[in-house]
């Protein structure tokens, strides 16, 4: 019995003595230094809130999703975009919208050139009547490559924000219930509904037209009950909120222009690096050139497609120039609140 003993505390001090080598050694780390490897939390990405005035549906979608992409991966991850169409951010309402990008609410926001007008009357520029005489090709020169884009962007900047980018919503078409347009005599009393842009509501009355003002949300609907005889918007504008299903013509003239640009409030631009501020920089002109690109590609599909619910006429150089005769009036309207300067950068001299 004295020997089993002495075995066992033999074996049992061989034991501790082993262990007692092991932990000198390093081959075993304290349990406390393992627990606090275990619990480190990877760093969480800054989430920045993207507003988007179209709904998913429109090629608005490709130039966001394009931003988002070049941001997350040139950021390592550090910055996520979340893309919010439909101004969710603002109840679908466009002023409120771009108020809350304006004072930095909003992180991120894609919105067209017109719902800013309110708050500077010089922006309304792009979208006077035939003011890009050769189409895309003026745009292209004046506004994407010329001094009138400079110049935009420099405007929308004097209210605190960063212009990253442009894109388009194209030229505005007309559509109606009523009959084909060929002559302003053809929109005598007509209901079209019009931006709630003083401008818009000014020109259609120059035309015989009787406008009315209202939000985008609640044009399909009007149009369904006939609350209102027609409307203007761009091509993808139209087909993305299906409005070619509840009406019956189509005018193609490109009176007016619509672009729209990818901005950042002011408030996140200041809290970026230089080196961060490149990289949204690209990822602006990126993305803008990318949704300009489908946008326009799809141009002549949507009229195809269109072609098979309504009636489509497009004007003639003649027919045109009747209507700018008639719309003439509205430069000398906004001479002095877009200013003569703004004008010249734009091409259009008095």
């Amino acid at each position: 019995m004295k020997k089993l003993v002495s075995t066992l505390l033999c074996l049992l001090l061989i034991t501790g003595l082993l262990a007692g080598c092991g932990s000198s050694q390093g081959g075993a780390q304290p349990a406390s230094q393992g627990s606090t490897q275990a619990t480190q939390a990877p760093v969480k990405a800054i989430d920045l809130k993207m507003n988007v005035t179209t709904g998913e549906a429109s090629v608005w979608m490709v130039g966001a999703k394009e931003f988002k992409r070049i941001i997350e991966e040139k950021t390592n991850g550090k910055y996520t975009v979340s893309i919010f169409p439909n101004e969710q951010l603002s109840g679908g309402d466009l002023q409120k919208g771009t108020e809350m990008l304006f004072t930095g609410i909003t992180d991120l926001d894609m919105r067209s050139v017109i719902n800013m007008t309110g708050f500077d009357p010089r922006l309304t520029v792009t979208s006077m009547p035939w003011l890009f005489t050769k189409g895309y090709d003026s745009v292209d020169e004046i506004l994407f490559n010329g001094e009138g884009g400079k110049m935009l962007a420099s405007m929308i900047e004097e209210k605190g924000v960063k212009v990253l980018g442009m894109g388009e919503n194209g030229f505005r078409q007309l559509t109606n219930n009523v009959r084909p347009v060929h002559a302003p005599a053809d929109l005598a009393r007509m209901k079209v509904r019009t931006p709630p842009i003083a401008m818009y509501v000014e020109l259609y009355k120059l035309f015989g037209a009787d406008p009315t003002a209202m939000n985008f949300g609640e044009v399909f609907t009007s149009l369904q009950q006939g609350t209102i005889d027609g409307q203007e918007n761009p091509y993808d504008t139209i087909r993305s909120a299906k409005i070619q299903e509840v009406q019956k013509y189509m005018t193609i003239w490109n009176y007016s222009y619509d672009p729209f640009m990818i901005m950042s409030s002011g408030k996140l631009w200041k809290s970026l690096s230089d080196e961060e501020k490149a990289i949204f920089e690209e990822a602006g002109k990126a993305a803008g050139a990318a949704q300009v690109k489908a946008s326009r590609d799809k141009d002549a599909q949507i009229i195809e497609e269109f072609s098979k619910v309504m009636e489509i006429n497009e004007l003639t150089p003649e027919e045109i120039a009747a209507f700018q005769k008639a719309a003439a009036p509205v430069y000398e309207m906004y001479k002095d609140k877009i200013g003569v300067d703004v004008f010249a950068a734009f091409g259009y001299k008095f």
